[in-house]
C-alpha cells in the first residue's frame, strides 16, 4: 500500500504554469525582488486550467498578452521551502513548473505588484541576465525549442542547485 494511504495524508505540490515570451527576436522578462530576472508565471489556482493560469500569470506579472505555441518542458523542485510573502510562517510544498513557449499578442511590458520590471531583450541578453540556474536551463530548452520536451528534476535550497535528472523526452 501507497505511504500516503496508510497516513492518510494526501500528496501535495503546487502546479506552476510559467512562459517563454516571443516579440520577433525578442523575449520577456521580468524582474522580481527574490529572484532577480526571469521569464513570467506562476502557480495555478484551484479549478484554473494550465494555460489559463500562464496566460493570466503572463498579463499580471508583464502587461503582456500571450498564447502559448508548445510545452518545452516540465521542471520539478523536490524541496520543500519556508514561505515568503502571503505565505510567511508556512512550508511550501514541492513544485512542478510547466514551461511554455508563447507567442505576444499585444501589450506593453509594465511592472506590477509581483514585479518591479518588465522588458524585451534578445535571447542572448536575456541568458546573461537570469542568474537562477535552473530558470537559466528551462530558458535555454524553450530557445531551443525542437520539438520535444526537456524534463528536469531538481533540488533548490537557498542558492544552491542540485540537479537530480535531466532527460529529453
Amino acid at each position: 500500500m501507497d505511504h500516503w494511504l496508510e497516513t492518510k495524508q494526501l500528496q501535495v505540490h503546487f502546479v506552476s504554469a510559467a512562459g517563454v515570451v516571443y516579440k520577433g527576436d525578442k523575449v520577456l522578462l521580468i524582474r522580481t525582488a527574490r529572484r532577480g530576472w526571469e521569464y513570467p508565471g506562476g502557480i495555478v489556482e484551484q479549478g484554473e486550467a494550465i494555460l489559463d493560469a500562464l496566460k493570466r500569470e503572463i498579463l499580471e506579472e508583464s502587461g503582456i498578452i500571450a498564447e502559448p505555441e508548445c510545452m518545452t518542458g516540465l521542471c520539478q523542485n523536490l524541496v520543500k521551502r519556508d514561505g515568503y510573502g502571503p505565505f510567511e510562517g508556512m512550508i511550501l510544498p514541492t513544485t512542478a513548473i510547466f514551461v511554455f513557449r508563447c507567442k505576444y499578442i499585444g501589450g506593453k511590458p509594465t511592472a506590477s505588484d509581483e514585479s518591479l520590471e518588465a522588458g524585451w531583450f534578445t535571447p542572448d541578453e536575456a541568458m546573461k541576465m537570469i542568474t537562477q540556474p535552473h530558470f537559466r536551463k528551462a530558458f535555454a530548452d524553450a530557445h531551443r525549442h525542437d520539438g520535444k520536451q526537456h524534463f528536469g528534476t531538481f533540488k533548490k535550497a537557498d542558492q544552491s542547485v542540485e540537479y537530480m535528472s535531466d532527460q529529453v523526452l
